[in-house]
């Protein structure tokens, strides 16, 4: 097994809203900032910051998410769709 020289970070390869993304992150990054910050997918909120209110929800693997309550490296190698990515842009779904 190979080891990253530096512990605190981490290569992410995701897909999301069907693009594929390779990013370094550190490892205690939530997913909702790695959305929000790193690919400015702002669709999704942060309003609670405790999975009360579901403005970070987001799909993974088919399943809703909150996004404020796991670390971007949860999300290795899965599926996520935002908000932005549930239609296009000239039919908007009715959670948009």
């Amino acid at each position: 097994m190979l080891h990253h020289p530096n512990p605190d970070l981490f290569q992410l390869s995701l897909t999301i809203n069907g693009d594929l993304v390779e990013r370094e992150i550190v490892t205690h990054l939530r997913l909702l900032d790695f959305l929000r910050d790193e690919m400015q997918l702002t669709g999704t909120k942060e309003v609670c910051g405790e999975g009360e209110c579901g403005a970070c929800t987001i799909i993974m693997d088919g399943q809703t998410v909150n996004s404020c309550l796991i670390l971007a490296v949860e999300a290795h190698q899965r599926n996520i769709i935002t908000i932005e990515g549930l239609a296009d842009i000239e039919e908007l779904t009715a959670l948009q």
